[in-house]
């Protein structure tokens, strides 16, 4: 890139946005799999059972995002000619596309090897997928430190990575019939084996075209023991870090009831399935870019707690949508032939696709937020550990997942659901409260504490001028977001 890396509040070209964005393309063919389709693929592919499943992706997910500290620190204190967080994207994209197409291999094992090779290969993925996820995440707080800036870069990222959640969730099902026929395994592992070739590319396009620009004070010298502590002394993260165990936990619990609703509860094919995710994936991305909207009209934190609870409420009318309303309300042609829209379809896909808007709008804003955090910590204690903030924040993302998923599958397993069977009643019933109701409570409950949260509009601009005059740099003309 031209830019001068010494100006920190630069406005970033549309080709360093875009380019940064597709990394998060890149990361979300691993991340769109391990939201709403891991449990899935383990029982009704790879052969172990839901509680067998839960509980793994329990202890996975919960004990390796401990390393995510130590992934954040190392980061912080990398050196390159490149920089400090792009240098991981080169580095690390084809270990992390092998144990990816490993982690969705099936081999001929007993069930106690099958959970064994379970346990090694997504716990070797999870911790790939950190090592260059968190410095990928980290390098957007170093880009600019232009607050609209930031929040247009977040809703490239955001949106791009609805791309590959697109390209994953909507192809998947499909893919493992067209590659493998009736061998679901080698279909899931050829289909795989393709998204990992593309997010290589990916990774490396991202790589060239961004740029590094703040950097930490040429004075500091922290151990990981001191950033620690720090870190902790930083209240607003603190929210951050909470909200995230949380927020992630409850998304976990609904994507990965979502795909039993789906298959058993409205008996949908694969392809009305990747329908539904396709669909739910352009919403979010029409959603991230409407965020700077969202922030002129009512601020990052207010756009943020807005959000949270206008996904509850769409939430809600899942659990009392009949799977039978066979009524068409939309009749119409496509190419010469007839299409009908039963009741059914249309309450879900209305209910879903206003969910999937709010949550790209809230997607974007946490990372922003979190960008945030990492300049009060500057402020506040004239140190700045970027890849630490970032890094801890993604920990706690991964335990959420590890909650979350051990949560739906005891439910899933709790309510008698059987795998490749039709479901009784009471399993009906269980994945309908997952999808729905229980989701929605804990985030009304969110909303509310997030109320708390203190790096307002006016907190963030006086940040920003501080830092940029300890920076000895000039703030480029006009307002402040």
């Amino acid at each position: 890139m031209t830019m001068n890396p010494q100006a920190t509040s630069v406005k970033l070209s549309f080709v360093e946005k875009f380019g940064y964005g597709l990394g998060d393309t890149a990361s979300n063919f691993v991340w769109a799999l391990m939201m709403n389709f891991i449990m899935y693929y383990y029982t009704d592919i790879f052969g172990i059972t839901a509680a067998a499943a839960g509980t793994m992706l329990l202890f996975a997910r919960s004990t390796d995002g401990v390393v995510d500290f130590f992934i954040g620190a190392l980061a912080d204190r990398t050196k390159s000619k490149w920089g400090r967080f792009r240098p991981y994207l080169v580095w690390l994209c084809v270990p992390l596309a092998v144990v990816f197409v490993l982690a969705f291999t099936t081999p001929n094992l007993s069930p106690a090897g099958k959970i064994v090779w379970a346990w090694v290969t997504y716990n070797l993925l999870m911790l790939l997928y950190s090592a260059i996820n968190i410095p990928y995440g980290a390098l957007s707080g170093v880009m600019t430190d232009d607050p609209l800036e930031r929040t247009s870069l977040n809703s490239y990222r955001m949106s791009l990575a609805q791309i590959g959640g697109i390209i994953a969730n909507s192809s998947f099902m499909v893919l493992i019939v067209t590659f493998g026929g009736e061998n679901q395994a080698a279909g899931a592992q050829r289909t795989v084996l393709l998204f990992a070739a593309v997010a290589i590319v990916l990774f490396l396009i991202s790589f060239w075209t961004t740029t590094e620009r703040i950097h930490p004070p040429a004075t500091q010298k922290t151990r990981l023991i001191q950033d620690l502590k720090t870190l902790f002394l930083n209240r607003h993260w603190i929210m951050m870090f909470v909200f995230g165990i949380v927020n992630i936990t409850l998304a976990v619990i609904r994507s990965t009831a979502g795909i039993y609703y789906l298959e058993n509860f409205l008996k949908w094919d694969g392809g009305r399935i990747g329908t539904w995710f396709l669909i739910s994936g352009l919403s979010m991305i029409f959603g991230a870019m409407m965020t700077r909207f969202a922030v002129k009209a009512l601020g990052k934190k207010w756009a943020f707690i807005t959000t949270i609870g206008l996904i509850a409420l769409t939430a809600v009318p899942f659990y009392w949508i009949p799977a039978n309303l066979t009524t068409p309300v939309v009749d119409f042609q496509v190419f010469g032939r007839a299409i009908q829209v039963d009741q059914t379809t249309v309450w879900v896909f209305t209910c879903q696709i206003l969910g999937m808007i709010f949550a790209g709008i809230n997607a974007t804003l946490f990372w922003a937020l979190v960008a945030d955090t990492a300049d009060f910590q500057e402020w506040k204690f004239k140190v700045r550990t970027t890849g630490v903030v970032f890094s801890a924040t993604t920990c706690a993302q991964k335990a959420g997942m590890g909650v979350g998923a051990a949560f739906a599958g005891f439910l899933i397993s709790y309510y008698g659901y059987v795998p490749n069977a039709e479901q009784t009643p009471e399993a009906i019933h269980g994945i309908l409260l997952l999808v729905s109701l229980i989701p929605a409570i804990g985030l009304v409950v969110l909303a509310a504490f997030f109320t708390l949260y203190g790096l307002n509009e006016h907190v963030c601009t006086t940040m920003r001028e501080e830092l940029a005059q300890r920076r000895g740099q000039d703030l480029p003309a006009g307002p402040a977001a």
